[in-house]
């Protein structure tokens, strides 16, 4: 999307089509998501506040049907977007643009599942099984760390077929704050995970300490859970604020914990984890994440960063 407002630039793959038109890619996606792109959303864009700001696929297939693909799309606001999921719920798909140049910042995806047991445990990503398993983070089978959109979590393991999700211990929602715990939030099969609810685009504006205070403590929680099962972070799209907590959380591994061989170098766990789950990026939670580093390092000592993460 070199424009995200102007249709007409964007390029559109798809798993098995390659690059197709965008007239044609609307048209097969209307078809997975029930016929209508009425709800589905493309986020593009963050503004110095943490939030994002997204345009719709259905203005999109709406001016294309009359030809007017040149007209600028409207800009969505994020509050508006999660307004509408809390009236349809499920109905509204939420997708993410990707940088033109991000391809080539990737490196190759670490430990996938291979064996049959770990395939029926995490199976592909597809259209409904929006999620990554961040191996490197992985204490056993059953207790994995995992990066996800609120969809496919919502979405239920009958559906998609993700069995990991039955052994998940905890939660980790990071884009709504506790009024978002309502019954019935989640479709996780046999879990009952712990919930937490922490905007992280909210920490934008706060003090250091604030930051630091609130990214430690999810830390200890995820870590606590992994003792006992499987740990899902999640934003609406699960590329800028999810992947925020999971990267604090392999420098929390190495500096608080001592695990040496859990890659600490910021620019390579992005693209680890990005080589995993194209759109992950940093934006503007990169100050985060170096308020939370320079804390950690002050207060445990700092270790030789690694070049590459383990297994690598």
């Amino acid at each position: 999307m070199p424009d995200p407002v102007d249709a007409r630039t964007w390029t559109v793959g798809l798993s098995g089509r390659g690059e197709v038109p965008v007239q044609l890619a609307l048209d097969l996606l209307a078809m997975e998501f029930g016929g209508s792109l009425d709800h589905a959303f493309v986020q593009f864009r963050m503004d110095n506040l943490g939030r994002h700001e997204y345009v719709s696929l259905g203005e999109v297939k709406l001016l294309s049907q009359k030809g007017e693909l040149s007209t600028p799309l409207s800009i969505i606001f994020e509050d508006s977007v999660k307004d509408l999921r809390r009236e349809k719920g499920d109905q509204v798909i939420v997708l993410t643009a990707r940088c033109p140049d991000q391809e080539a910042e990737a490196v190759s995806a670490p430990n996938e599942a291979t064996t049959e047991e770990e395939i029926d445990l995490c199976p592909p990503k597809g259209l409904w099984r929006n999620y990554n398993v961040c191996e490197d983070l992985t204490l056993g089978s059953k207790q994995r760390v995992m990066l996800s959109d609120e969809s496919t979590l919502r979405t239920g393991v009958d559906k998609n077929g993700i069995k990991i999700f039955n052994y998940l211990s905890l939660i980790v929602n990071c884009h709504e704050g506790q009024r978002a715990n309502v019954p019935g939030k989640y479709n996780v099969g046999a879990a009952k995970p712990r919930l937490v609810f922490e905007p992280i685009h909210a920490l934008m504006a706060a003090k250091p300490l604030t930051i630091i205070t609130t990214i430690d403590k999810i830390q200890k929680e995820i870590w606590d859970a992994l003792q006992t099962g499987s740990v899902a972070v999640h934003c609406l799209a699960g590329v800028h604020r999810a992947p925020t907590v999971v990267v604090c959380h392999y420098l929390w591994r190495h500096y608080a914990l001592g695990h040496e061989q859990v890659c600490c170098d910021v620019p390579t766990i992005y693209k680890r984890l990005s080589a995993i789950r194209p759109g992950v990026q940093p934006l503007g939670y990169i100050q985060l994440i170096d308020i939370y580093q320079e804390y950690l390092i002050a207060k445990y000592g700092c270790k030789k960063a690694r070049v590459e993460a383990p297994n690598a």
